[in-house]
């Protein structure tokens, strides 16, 4: 069963102005190549939803074997427009979705989740849900009736939907200040053991 990946790469990220926030450096990566080369191995392909500065994004990420740009004209109206014209253009039984901001998805995650036979998967860690969802064939067609009013969040809670505990702390974590970016960079101090 082939599963894809959507990674929403549209926003503006006004909080991290005038920096593009997907494109600053981490760990000899930058955000969102962090994003897509996590993912990349347990998927046929990922697709990345572009909106604002697209031209920046696409120049950053054209290298990459495996990724495939899309193109929200109507990005201005929120993450759901972003996440519902990628997931449109699925064709696997499964998808990944994935905010391009959440660079921490460890292998034991996509894993876990790769195992489930459920139509929506989160990931849990200490009680606490994360990134990314796993979205069956079923569950794609159900979101993409949503009203464009709607959100992901609204969605999965009138959906039945599974929670797998995982041990990575990193699927609650996105960059989406200052303080978020500082947080990721200790995050990998931390890891390193090159924590102050």
């Amino acid at each position: 069963m082939c599963t894809e990946g959507v990674i929403i790469a549209a926003g503006k990220s006004e909080r991290m102005s005038p920096h593009l926030k997907l494109l600053l450096p981490l760990d000899g990566q930058s955000i969102l190549r962090q994003s897509i080369f996590s993912m990349l191995p347990f998927v046929s392909r990922v697709l990345v939803v572009i909106g604002y500065r697209s031209e920046d994004i696409i120049e950053h990420i054209k290298d990459i074997e495996g990724v495939d740009i899309v193109n929200n004209p109507n990005h201005q109206q929120g993450m759901f427009s972003s996440i519902i014209t990628g997931v449109s253009q699925v064709k696997g039984e499964h998808v990944f979705l994935l905010p391009a901001d959440c660079p921490f998805v460890s292998n034991e995650v996509y894993q876990k989740m790769s195992q489930s036979n459920e139509d929506i998967v989160i990931p849990a860690y200490n009680n606490q849900a994360g990134h990314p969802i796993r979205l069956s064939r079923s569950a794609i067609r159900q979101l993409i009736l949503e009203s464009e009013n709607s959100t992901l969040r609204s969605f999965i809670q009138r959906h039945p939907h599974r929670m797998i505990e995982v041990e990575s702390p990193g699927i609650l974590m996105d960059v989406d200040t200052p303080e978020d970016y500082k947080e990721a960079i200790n995050y990998i101090l931390k890891k390193e053991g090159n924590y102050e």
